[in-house]
């Protein structure tokens, strides 16, 4: 099955509040993964490093499903469009950035 037919089954069962409400509470849930990677990384314990790992992947993961969801909702193709020129400007910069190392 392909993502949009996921997001159509999930926007047609669940509702557009839903979805945005899915969403938020997602990236909150990355916000915090990151955090907490990020504080178990300078700590240095292997463990506890791998385990937040996890927990990032997986809401990474979780976030992604929903910023499909959302491009879905508001026009894949121009979301599509203004993310291409966002990496192509993005490179640009990072290109000059390394010509001027």
């Amino acid at each position: 099955m392909k993502d949009e037919e996921y997001y159509k089954i999930f926007l047609d069962t669940f509702g557009e509040e839903t979805q945005f409400q899915c969403a938020i509470e997602e990236m909150g849930e990355l916000l915090q993964a990151i955090c907490k990677y990020k504080r178990k990384v300078a700590t240095g314990d292997e463990l506890e490093i791998q385990k937040a790992l996890e927990n990032l992947q997986e809401e990474i993961a979780d976030v992604s499903i929903n910023m499909g969801q959302l491009s879905y909702m508001f026009g894949q193709d121009k979301i599509n469009d203004i993310k291409q020129y966002k990496l192509d400007r993005a490179l640009k910069r990072a290109e000059k950035k390394n010509m001027e190392s």
